[in-house]
C-alpha cells in the first residue's frame, strides 16, 4: 500500500475546507442568517489564501490542487455570494437583481476558465510568472458585492432603498471579473515588505481591527484594494514598455 505523501495533501485539505465553507454560507443564506453566511464566505477566502501558500512553500503543487482550488472558488467566491446577495437583498423584489445576481455568477466561471488558461500558457512559458492579475479575482469580487450587505449590518439601509443602483454595481463588479485591467497579485509577487517587525505590527493592527470592527474594516479594506487599481494600470505600463 502506498504512503499517504502529507506534504501534498494538507494544501487540498484546506481547499476542501474552504469549500466546506462555501456549501455553510449557501446553507445559512437559504436560512437567512446572513451574517454567517458571509463569516463562512470570508474563512474560505482566509483558506483560499493558505492554501496556496502551504503547496508553494511545500514545493507541492499539481494538477489536482489546481483544479481543486478553481473549483472551491467557483462556489465559494461566485454561487455562494450571488445566492447571498440575492436572498439577503432582492429575493424576488427586482427582477433587475435576480439578473445581476446571476451575471456575477455567470462572470465567475468564466473569470476562472480564462485564469486557468492563462495558467496552462505561463507552465509552458520560460518567462517569470507576472505581478498582475487581468481583471479583479474572484475572492476580491465576492468582497465587493457583499458591501452593500455589510452597510445594512452596519445601521445603513440605502441598498434595500435602492435595488436598481445596487444591481447596477454587481454588474459592474462582475464586469471587472474578466476586464484587461491589469491588478496586483500578491500570489505572483515577493513579500512588499521587507521588515518582519512591520510586517507583524501591520498583520496585528488588521487582525485585531477585523476581529472587534469586522464590517467596518472589510469596507476600508476593500477601499484601499480599489484605490491601488490606477497604480496596478501604471505599474503594467510601465513594466510593459522596459
Amino acid at each position: 500500500m502506498k504512503k499517504i505523501d502529507f506534504k501534498v495533501l494538507l494544501p487540498n485539505v484546506i481547499t476542501l475546507s474552504g469549500l466546506s465553507f462555501g456549501l455553510s454560507s449557501i446553507r445559512f443564506a437559504i436560512e437567512e442568517d446572513f451574517n454567517l453566511a458571509i463569516l463562512c464566505i470570508l474563512i474560505a477566502g482566509v483558506c483560499d489564501v493558505l492554501d496556496g501558500m502551504l503547496a508553494r512553500h511545500l514545493k507541492s503543487e499539481s494538477d489536482l490542487g489546481a483544479q481543486l482550488d478553481s473549483l472551491s472558488d467557483f462556489l465559494s467566491f461566485g454561487i455562494a455570494p450571488g445566492i447571498l446577495v440575492y436572498m439577503s437583498i432582492f429575493k424576488m423584489e427586482s427582477s433587475i437583481g435576480t439578473f445581476a445576481c446571476l451575471v456575477f455568477i455567470i462572470f465567475s466561471c468564466l473569470r476562472l476558465a480564462l485564469y486557468n488558461v492563462r495558467l496552462e500558457l505561463s507552465k509552458s512559458s520560460e518567462e517569470e510568472p507576472e505581478s498582475f492579475f487581468t481583471g479583479i479575482p474572484t475572492p476580491v469580487g465576492a468582497v465587493l458585492i457583499l458591501l452593500p450587505l455589510t452597510h445594512s449590518f452596519m445601521g445603513f439601509d440605502w441598498a434595500y432603498e435602492n435595488l436598481n443602483f445596487v444591481a447596477a454595481y454587481i454588474i459592474l463588479i462582475s464586469g471587472l471579473l474578466t476586464s484587461r485591467i491589469p491588478t496586483f497579485s500578491i500570489k505572483r509577487k515577493k513579500m512588499y515588505i521587507k521588515s518582519r517587525l512591520v510586517f507583524l505590527i501591520l498583520f496585528s493592527l488588521i487582525a485585531l481591527s477585523i476581529i472587534n470592527f469586522l464590517w467596518l474594516s472589510i469596507n476600508i479594506l476593500a477601499l484601499i484594494y480599489l484605490s491601488t487599481i490606477p497604480f496596478s494600470v501604471l505599474a503594467w505600463n510601465r513594466a510593459s514598455n522596459r
